[in-house]
């Protein structure tokens, strides 16, 4: 993550941790802390669902100017009631928030079940960015989602490549990966 837009994510991603927000990171960011050269623009994670957790995670979020991208409150995440209606009304995969100041950024929240936090943190890498332990989806559980899309595009098969190449030529899968000093 190197760009402007990758150092951006990699701020958040620091003051979460900060924060004590607990969550995992997938998709793109968590592609490029694999060691995937990609570019993202958005922050993939899947955040604990504990009242207390989510409550700081939105608390978080608006410290960081960030609003939801649907016209609903950011309360409605702490409402699984409202989620599932969400999922099965709107056939939504994930919850957006994104920061006016900075347009192209965007968090996405999963929210089904197949993408959830338990089943992410199951065997979820520990991973040093910045200073900080994060914890990011494995290189298997990406790859699994990857498969998972449909329709899979372009980009998806590229990612999975990629993964699988990482896997193969590492001597050791839970590789720490540090990209620097501290925002």
């Amino acid at each position: 993550m190197r760009d402007h837009q990758e150092s951006h994510l990699i701020e958040i991603l620091c003051v979460l941790v900060d924060k004590g927000v607990q969550f995992v990171v997938a998709g793109g960011a968590a592609m490029v802390l694999h060691g995937v050269q990609r570019m993202t623009l958005d922050l993939d994670i899947a955040v604990s669902p504990e009242q207390t957790n989510l409550r700081r995670f939105i608390s978080t979020l608006n410290q960081l100017n960030f609003i939801p991208r649907a016209p609903v409150p950011a309360e409605t995440i702490l409402n699984r009631e409202r989620i599932e209606l969400l999922i099965r009304e709107k056939n939504a995969l994930v919850f957006t928030f994104w920061c006016p100041g900075e347009p192209y950024t965007q968090i996405d929240m999963f929210l089904t079940r197949e993408n959830s936090f338990d089943d992410l943190i199951a065997d979820a890498r520990k991973l040093t960015v910045c200073g900080r332990t994060v914890l990011v989806a494995s290189r298997r559980k990406l790859i699994e989602m990857k498969s998972r899309v449909e329709p899979i595009r372009e980009k998806d098969l590229s990612d999975i490549e990629a993964l699988e190449t990482i896997e193969k030529t590492s001597r050791n899968p839970a590789v720490v990966v540090s990209t620097g000093a501290a925002p």
